[in-house]
């Protein structure tokens, strides 16, 4: 993905973020997937090997993307530490992010 891409993904989910419909960390993502909604969850490249391995027993996923943000890029961009994935269930959110990857 071209670094334009990268940064209109960064403020579409900022702005998921700030409309609420943004999860951000293992734990909030894990509850997101567990409600019926359709999740797209957003992994950092270089995510630990146990957690990838959690993140690859959910289920109902609208689909999973791991090779586009680091750990750092996300941390930065949601003032965190530490960083390794987000999700978001809203369709058109969801809807944007996709578009950007195609």
């Amino acid at each position: 993905m071209n670094e334009t891409n990268v940064t209109k993904m960064l403020a579409l989910l900022g702005l998921a973020r700030r409309a609420g419909r943004l999860s951000i960390g293992f734990s909030a993502v894990e509850q997101l997937v567990r409600k019926p909604a359709r999740v797209l969850v957003i992994t950092a490249s270089d995510m630990g090997a146990a957690q990838k391995s959690k993140v690859g027993r959910f289920e109902n996923l609208a689909g999973l993307i791991d090779d586009v943000l680091t750990s750092e890029q996300l941390a930065e961009a949601f003032g965190r530490n530490k960083l390794a994935i987000i999700g978001l269930s809203d369709p058109g959110f969801v809807k944007g992010i996709k578009k950007l990857i195609d």
